[in-house]
């Protein structure tokens, strides 16, 4: 049973703070070696239909999870997703009520789920705060088998964030999809933001061959995050302020993302494909200014090797009752509850999957 240690968390950040153990990893697995490993759960015995329908969805730490979980049950095309790549889960914060965000969306929606933790809060057993865990997770209508968490290079050090100290490192999920049709690697990954486009590109390249390693050569992956995919180097302000200055030039990198974020082709050249199962102008990111302007991003993306894809579609997560499926029938009084709520400060992008 997977669980944490949280007397352990005061020990693991005093040690790693005083550079007793050398790294993040080395400290986690000293002092909290759960946090490495990934959360398993098989609850369902369903299987989805093959072609497939994927969905990336940043949950902005599930702040609103039940109004996510009915958006996804009751939407058109959101209830026709058969796996789900969800970034920043909280599980033991108090900010969403200590609540098991992944635990509470797979059974509410009946998948099955691989959850990797991120970070461990410096917080965790205090001020309210339980477990304090936050990360990313895989969501299936099949059976997930050979799960596996990868820990990416770190391109920021979040341990010494002023006001939010984290032990841990940015992750990818991966699991095996047991499907009718064969086998299919999955990987739910979210890259740095506080990064350059060449950090995040460097950390594509170590996913992918951790990924390779995994799958092997053949088998069908697609590969579906937050891949932060800014434009800018986002740990410098005065980047992301200047696309606030100068909209055209915003809109005109959302349009041209490969341009300034070499993941993209580096991918391709390995041979995961993102033109086929994407969007490419979409915006999914609406990133709040100090003074109030909203800056708009394209971070969400899919790759795929071995697969068909079809379809692409951005999916704005602002909760509209409006053609929702059985909306009046079953849940009219929830769903009228979250009309108008925004779910997340991301959008979801969905795509349609057969094996080729």
């Amino acid at each position: 049973m997977f669980d944490t240690h949280i007397p352990n968390v005061p020990v693991a950040v005093e040690a790693f703070k005083s550079g007793k153990c050398g790294s993040h990893a080395e400290t986690l697995k000293t002092y909290l070696p759960e946090i490495l490993e990934a959360d398993v759960h098989n609850d369902f015995s369903n299987t989805g239909p093959l072609p497939f329908r994927a969905a990336v969805f940043n949950m902005e730490r599930g702040t609103y999870i039940k109004a996510i979980s009915a958006y996804f049950k009751h939407h058109p095309m959101l209830r026709e997703a058969d796996v789900v790549f969800a970034n920043e889960l909280d599980w033991g914060m108090a900010r969403t009520g200590n609540a098991n965000i992944a635990a509470d969306f797979a059974k509410t929606l009946s998948f099955n789920y691989v959850y990797g933790v991120e970070f461990v809060s410096a917080r965790a057993g205090k001020d309210g705060n339980e477990r304090g865990l936050h990360g990313n997770a895989i969501f299936s209508r099949f059976p997930l088998e050979n799960a596996k968490v990868i820990q990416l290079p770190i391109k920021y050090e979040w341990f010494y964030k002023q006001g939010d100290c984290r032990l841990g490192m940015r992750n990818a999920v991966l699991a095996v999809a047991n499907t009718s049709a064969g086998y299919i690697g999955l990987v739910s990954v979210h890259l740095e933001n506080r990064a350059t486009p060449s950090g995040r590109k460097a950390q594509m390249e170590f996913l992918l061959n951790e990924a390779e390693a995994h799958f092997g050569k053949t088998m069908p992956v697609l590969i579906g995050g937050d891949m932060n995919s800014n434009t800018v180097d986002g740990d410098k302000d005065g980047e992301m302020q200047y696309l606030a200055d100068h909209p055209a030039e915003m809109w005109h990198r959302i349009g041209q993302v490969p341009a300034y974020e070499p993941l993209l082709d580096y991918a391709a050249s390995r041979g995961f494909s993102y033109a086929d199962c994407n969007v490419p102008e979409k915006t999914t990111r609406r990133k709040p200014m100090d003074d109030g302007r909203t800056v708009a991003l394209n971070l969400d993306w899919f790759f795929q090797r071995g697969l068909t894809c079809s379809a692409p579609v951005k999916i704005e997560s602002i909760f509209h009752k409006n053609g929702l499926i059985g909306a009046l029938a079953d849940s009219a009084a929830e769903i009228a509850a979250f009309q108008g709520q925004e779910l997340s400060d991301h959008d979801m992008v969905m795509v349609r999957c057969g094996i080729a």
